[in-house]
């Protein structure tokens, strides 16, 4: 009895040793397992917070995207409103070009004209000096004909001469003094001897061949052809600041740089003038401004525009051109006789 007492004794024993250990292992399980779940829910708020910053990324890269399209379509606008402006400005340039062409066109016409129109004056010219056989004064012929007029009119006819002084042309006088003649006095016929006139004359012209380029809104219009003054002009609507920027004027061997001081601003359709320390123009800024130095003066010459990044934004090319002609003329002059006073009177009236 004792003996299955203790057995029993033991068997509960070990029991309730076996049942506490198992309930040892489920607090350790269920203790790891809270240390699990608190370990998880602090990850999934760390996630969540990642999440919300992303979406909160998201949402300001959507924001910067849809403003950098509607830049993209800005500059495209601007863009093509510029490309318009300049297709509009390079159309109204070759307007301005074909009616400066046609302007020029018509002034060759006239000049045309005016030159037919003289040629048929030197024409008249010389068939009155052949028919009324005028002499270029100073020739031996010409004195000789003052002998016969002076012996022949010895018997008291009256030739008052002034003196004549003015220009010649090609050879030919062209009396600017006032000779005046009797009425009546010439009555007898004048005997004149054959002389022979060699004219000749000898041009010279000189003209310039300009070339002038623009990429912006300030341009260069003038060069003085003394050398004394460079004229630019804003033909845009905005003011520009030309802090910075310089001309540079190269003739031949020589360089000069002329640069703007600080604060020089050309307003919209101003014009402003840079003159050589020896024009004697007084400095008066903006439009009016003297340098320290001169502009070099040759026959060939290019100036340059550059900007404050010194980018070229306007050229101005001038070369020189010569052109010369020679005419010359043979011409008779015949024995007549028999000029009255009224023909002697007809020529002054013409020639004046």
């Amino acid at each position: 009895m004792k003996t299955n007492r203790e057995e029993i004794v033991f068997l509960y024993d070990n029991e309730i040793k076996n049942l506490q250990a198992a309930a040892n292992r489920a607090a350790n399980n269920l203790s790891h397992s809270s240390e699990e779940v608190r370990s998880m829910r602090t990850k999934v708020d760390g996630l969540n917070f990642r999440i919300h910053d992303l979406e909160t990324t998201n949402t300001s890269l959507n924001v910067r995207i849809r403003e950098l399209e509607d830049l993209l379509d800005n500059e495209r606008n601007r863009h093509n409103n510029y490309v318009a402006t300049l297709e509009k400005e390079l159309q109204r340039m070759r307007d301005e070009m074909a009616h400066q062409l046609q302007e020029y066109q018509d002034l060759m016409d006239i000049k045309v004209s005016l030159d037919l129109e003289i040629a048929a004056y030197d024409k008249l010219l010389d068939s009155e000096e052949r028919r009324l056989n005028i002499i270029s004064p100073g020739s031996s012929a010409a004195n000789n004909l003052s002998s016969n007029v002076d012996s022949g009119y010895a018997n008291g006819s009256n030739l008052n001469v002034s003196s004549m002084s003015g220009p010649y042309r090609s050879g030919r006088a062209i009396p600017s003094g006032r000779r005046s003649l009797t009425p009546g006095a010439i009555d007898n016929s004048i005997k004149r001897r054959r002389t022979v006139i060699d004219e000749s004359e000898d041009r010279s012209l000189a003209d310039f061949t300009i070339n002038a380029t623009s990429k912006s809104d300030l341009q260069i219009i003038e060069v003085g052809n003394n050398g004394r003054y460079i004229q630019l002009h804003n033909k845009g609507t905005e003011e520009i600041n030309l802090t910075g920027w310089q001309i540079t004027h190269t003739a031949g061997n020589e360089e000069l740089t002329f640069k703007f001081t600080r604060g020089t601003k050309i307003t919209a359709g101003q014009t402003i003038t840079i003159w050589s320390v020896d024009a004697g123009v007084n400095h008066e800024p903006p439009k009016n401004l003297v340098m320290k130095k001169k502009w070099p003066i040759t026959e060939s010459s290019r100036i340059v525009l550059a900007n404050a990044d010194k980018e070229d934004v306007a050229s101005y090319e001038r070369n020189r051109t010569n052109s010369s002609s020679h005419a010359s003329r043979h011409r008779n002059t015949g024995n007549v006789s028999g000029i009255s006073s009224a023909g002697i009177r007809n020529l002054f009236s013409l020639l004046y």
